[in-house]
């Protein structure tokens, strides 16, 4: 049985409207962008242009660096899936797994860890 070991919110801006829930997956290189799992929340530094065909697969995405204007945004719009930007240190905060509840009006993100 697993038990809940914490819950941590962090704050961002809220940069593609709507909320989702999910595992994380977090891009630390660029081996790890070829593995993400339907459904999860994507935890990485930055979104590419080169990325856009990852959106569809995933529920929402959490940018370490990010304005209301830069790619991640447009493109999280664009395929309708909620983005929180500007949480810095995401992908040390958040671990693979973890599960985060995105809300992409707000920019906040709930980290609730599980042992």
């Amino acid at each position: 049985m697993t038990t809940e070991n914490s819950t941590k919110t962090y704050s961002g801006l809220g940069a593609a409207p709507g909320r989702a829930s999910g595992k994380a997956y977090v891009i630390r290189n660029a081996e790890d962008v070829m593995a993400v799992p339907a459904g999860s929340v994507l935890v990485m530094r930055i979104l590419h242009p080169h990325l856009a065909p990852l959106l569809p697969r995933v529920a929402g995405l959490v940018v370490e660096e990010g304005a209301i204007l830069q790619h991640a945004t447009t493109l999280a719009r664009e395929c309708g899936i909620p983005a929180a930007v500007g949480i810095r240190d995401a992908r040390r905060l958040i671990q693979d797994g973890d599960m985060l509840d995105v809300d992409g009006y707000t920019g906040e993100v709930v980290a609730r860890h599980f042992d």
